[in-house]
């Protein structure tokens, strides 16, 4: 199945009226970067507590224990974000120490993705993942405001304007996101993964650096996650295919077809961000209303429509339960995650919904 790029996409409003509805959330991005932490949750803090003696350690790494107790940028941006959301500057300042350290690049400003501790090199392949950087700015950003440390928005801003610089191009119609500096562009198409187009944290890149070219980054992909959409559920897939000269999308060879493990962030991200259009909610509302918060599945085939034959951990419940299920209790807490990335979901969604109450 093949979705071809219009000019208005359903959800989106996106073609004349293209910015009307971004620049209101961008309205709000000020007080997301600025202001958002003077209502934080004690639910925050408690559950970043969890995080933090599970998953933290002394010397700053983050660690993915669904991995083999790897690290990477991504880990040590939520670790950061976590950390900054709950007021937490020691620990804070621990992770963005020994990221700086041993993950950022000496040629530019992004970070290598992942670091292996018990192999030589530790890091064994300098290429980057963009939303680890951008989750790792997004972190700098909202620290600087929150301290009142002009070194972290320098960082933060420093690291946006290497990810506009190196991490974005033409395809088609769109300008888009790179998930990474190698690897994903062909003669043809260009391979993206929309879960990187973390919200708050491109709104945040507006916000600081006043580069209008943002701005199209923005639009571009909500555009992509309104037409980039498949299967019976109308969901966006893990990694998604841009054809360099029509814009044509298309699921991405060489990964299953599934939405799963990555593509959960994309509803969260968008909600987060003030930006989870009624007509896409829905969509996401009736998939997960169709299995319910029983019999939620890891993954679904888009192109066969069939389920993962075990359910989706908390985390994922956690992102149902803010994007759309009807029956929505209360949050699942850390203490019964199995691992990082569950923790870690869960976690965002306790942060996102202390700041919708604030906005």
């Amino acid at each position: 199945m093949m979705t071809k790029e219009n000019n208005s996409p359903a959800g989106f409003g996106v073609g004349r009226r293209s910015f009307m509805s971004v620049m209101a959330a961008m309205g709000g991005a000020q007080m997301l970067s600025s202001t958002a932490f003077a209502g934080t949750s004690d639910a925050v803090k408690q559950q970043w507590s969890i995080f933090r003696s599970k998953y933290f350690r002394p010397d700053g790494r983050i660690i993915d224990t669904g991995n083999g107790g790897e690290s990477h940028s991504e880990g040590q941006g939520y670790g950061m974000l976590f950390a900054v959301s709950a007021g937490d500057l020691p620990t804070f300042e621990a992770i963005w120490t020994w990221a700086r350290a041993h993950l950022q690049h000496s040629t530019d400003k992004l970070f290598s993705w992942r670091y292996l501790s018990n192999h030589q090199p530790p890091v064994p392949d300098k290429n980057n993942a963009t939303d680890g950087d951008l989750l790792i700015a997004l972190a700098l950003g909202r620290a600087g405001h929150l301290f009142n440390r002009p070194d972290f928005i320098q960082d933060a801003t420093d690291i946006y304007t290497d990810v506009l610089k190196l991490m974005t191009m033409k395809a088609g119609p769109y300008v888009v996101l790179l998930p990474g500096a190698n690897g994903f562009v062909r003669k043809d198409t260009v391979t993206l993964n929309l879960s990187y187009y973390v919200m708050p944290s491109l709104l945040q890149a507006f916000d600081l650096t006043g580069d209008t070219k943002w701005r199209t980054v923005i639009e571009d992909g909500l555009r992509l996650i309104s037409a980039g959409r498949f299967g019976q559920w109308r969901l966006p897939p893990d990694w998604l295919s841009v054809n360099r000269q029509s814009g044509a999308l298309s699921i991405a060879s060489g990964w299953p077809p599934r939405f799963s493990y990555d593509a959960i962030r994309v509803p969260l991200y968008l909600y987060w961000g003030h930006m989870l259009a009624p007509q896409v909610q829905a969509d996401f509302a009736l998939f997960w209303n169709h299995f319910g918060a029983n019999a939620l599945p890891g993954w679904v085939d888009l192109t066969t429509g069939a389920r993962s034959p075990y359910n989706a951990p908390p985390g994922y419940l956690a992102v149902a339960e803010c994007t759309g299920l009807d029956s929505a209790g209360e949050l699942p807490t850390l203490d019964h995650a199995p691992d990082y990335y569950s923790a870690a979901l869960t976690l965002l969604v306790y942060i996102a919904r202390a700041e919708e109450t604030t906005k």
